[in-house]
């Protein structure tokens, strides 16, 4: 990924517009969790972020506080989890599907059952002979 240190409050187009490729920013500020919070909530966009603290104080200032639709703590920030609702706030996402709603949204089911026997063994201890043509 594009690794870069910056100012934390200086007007960078890479700080303040949507990325769509690996980049992590080093944002270097002296402060509390909540002027960390209040630089990264200063942006139109908000998919997911974390916070690294032995205080827990900080980190449920962090839980209620981030504008972020996926957060971690005390872990790294992939921003991948497909199994919890997910979507982003602000600008980043429309919603919160997870890829198993959205599996659902854009495709169709069809319940569907192979037999590799010869012989037809159905549900319910049903059985059925099967016949070709050239039997």
């Amino acid at each position: 990924p594009f690794v870069y240190e910056a100012d934390a409050w200086e007007d960078l187009r890479c700080t303040h517009e949507e990325v769509f490729g690996p980049h992590v920013a080093l944002l270097k500020y002296s402060g509390d969790v909540e002027e960390g919070v209040a630089i990264q909530n200063d942006t139109d966009y908000g998919l997911a972020g974390a916070i690294i603290s032995e205080n827990y104080r900080q980190i449920n200032y962090y839980r209620d506080n981030a504008e972020v639709g996926l957060a971690y703590g005390n872990l790294p920030c992939i921003g991948a989890e497909v199994h919890l609702p997910f979507g982003g706030v602000k600008k980043s996402g429309n919603g919160y599907p997870s890829a198993r709603e959205i599996i659902e949204a854009v495709t169709e089911r069809t319940a569907w059952t192979l037999n590799n026997s010869k012989d037809i063994q159905m549900a319910q201890g049903l059985s059925a002979d099967i016949k070709t043509k050239d039997d």
